[in-house]
């Protein structure tokens, strides 16, 4: 389960070999996960700029032009 808020813990055990692991993962960001995520919405939201090519770059590439 992932973090929700600041201060929130998750407890993993796991046994191998008959060795026992206990892992302790804490959350002390200073976003909860739902600012995070609309944050990562609205990056990949906004546009790009549009990149203009001159034209003479484009001699010898075999690129149609549009109206040429």
């Amino acid at each position: 389960m992932p973090f929700l808020f600041s201060g929130d813990f998750h407890v993993h055990a796991k046994t191998i070999k008959g060795v026992q692991y206990v892992t302790f993962s804490f959350f002390s960001g200073e976003q909860t996960i739902f600012d995070k995520v609309g944050e990562m919405i609205v990056q990949s939201c906004v546009t790009a700029k549009k990149v203009e090519i001159p034209s003479e770059s484009l001699v010898g590439s075999g690129i149609a032009l549009d109206g040429e």
